[in-house]
């Protein structure tokens, strides 16, 4: 497994220049493929030099595309985040959170390249949007017991932990595979190729398994987005599900959906015109008793309660297992004070806890 800092490196000198710019000057317009895996959390992926992972579909992918090592669920629970990915707007916007769906007026990244004359498929007849959710299947997995703990896994479930690493570390190849089968069914020449996540996992993270808690286990996703004719690189932007469609929308110079809340971020990687997003927010279990939102601003993290009362300050510089705490540090203070203030700021924009 290539390290981290040599994997970004190499992407940094990678130049990713297909023939697809002569195309898209000759007026044809890209097709898209948006890949969704369920459960596969941000720390596993090739850019982040996990070496208990075996992917090379994706570590190949991966090589020609833009990567984002700080992409974030916008909801990290699946049906939630899927709604938001396919949005471009926060659930407490569209009272998707939960398992809820989206209502059938609501517009979506499908939706928005149907009007502009995409099909939904691979259709000769002109440009497609194929949307895939993948779904891991059982499978043999890796020995367990050579697997690596991340430092913030309890000792006393460790044995559990590896146990469960395994099966998700299976899961993960399975869904490589599929993955690899549709880039070999599509021209890399004239089509965006997205993939992500709808939320990560804890898998004994902090003693806890499954999503919807704002650790970055389950906040953070894989995101790598690989766009003809723009050069391969480590993105070190904050991102979110929600600057997914309109971000999509941008790279097809396709009009804005008007209410989304995402960015997009197109002009940045196209040519690195663009207001560069200087934090990202999260949220998750609304409307029960741990409801919370996150937001992080550069390598800092708040977490607070469902009345905006701050809970939880990281450092992940410093800290990136989330073992401190410093909410009630007094020495950062004034970062907690600069972090709430930002937070604030955040939720009144996004109209957050406006019900419909």
């Amino acid at each position: 497994m290539v390290p981290s800092r040599q994997y970004d490196s190499e992407l940094k000198r990678r130049t990713f220049l297909l023939t697809s710019i002569a195309v898209l000057a000759a007026g044809r317009k890209p097709n898209v493929v948006m890949v969704v895996a369920r459960g596969w959390r941000g720390q596993a992926t090739p850019w982040s030099g996990d070496p208990d992972l075996k992917a090379p579909h994706l570590e190949a992918f991966a090589k020609d595309a833009v990567v984002f090592p700080r992409a974030y669920a916008a909801y990290p629970h699946p049906a939630a985040a899927r709604t938001a990915i396919a949005s471009g707007r926060y659930p407490h916007t569209t009272g998707t959170f939960g398992d809820g769906a989206l209502g059938k007026n609501e517009a979506t990244l499908e939706s928005a390249l149907s009007e502009a004359g995409y099909r939904s498929g691979k259709n000769a007849a002109g440009p497609f949007f194929l949307n895939v959710l993948l779904e891991s299947r059982p499978g043999s997995g890796p020995d367990a017991s050579a697997l690596h703990l991340r430092e913030n896994v309890p000792q006393e479930s460790a044995a559990r932990t590896r146990n469960a690493l395994a099966q998700r570390y299976s899961g993960y190849s399975d869904m490589d595979d599929q993955f690899g089968k549709i880039l070999d069914a599509i021209d890399p020449s004239n089509t965006i190729v997205a993939f992500t996540s709808d939320a990560g996992e804890q898998i004994g993270s902090h003693g806890l398994d499954g999503d919807d808690v704002f650790y970055e286990e389950s906040t953070r996703v894989p995101l790598a987005i690989r766009i003809p004719g723009v050069r391969a690189a480590a993105s070190d932007l904050l991102v979110s599900h929600v600057d997914l469609m309109p971000t999509l929308l941008g790279l097809c110079s396709e009009s804005q959906i008007e209410g989304v809340q995402g960015r997009d971020l197109s002009g940045l990687l196209t040519s690195g015109q663009g207001e560069r997003p200087e934090s990202v927010f999260a949220e998750g279990r609304i409307g029960q008793r741990d409801e919370w939102r996150m937001l992080a601003l550069g390598v800092d993290k708040m977490v607070v309660d469902a009345a905006g009362d701050p809970t939880h300050l990281y450092n992940l510089a410093e800290d990136p297992y989330e073992m401190r705490n410093l909410v009630q540090e007094p020495s950062v203070q004034l970062k907690r004070a600069q972090l709430l203030a930002t937070m604030r700021a955040a939720r009144s924009r996004l109209l957050d806890f406006r019900r419909r």
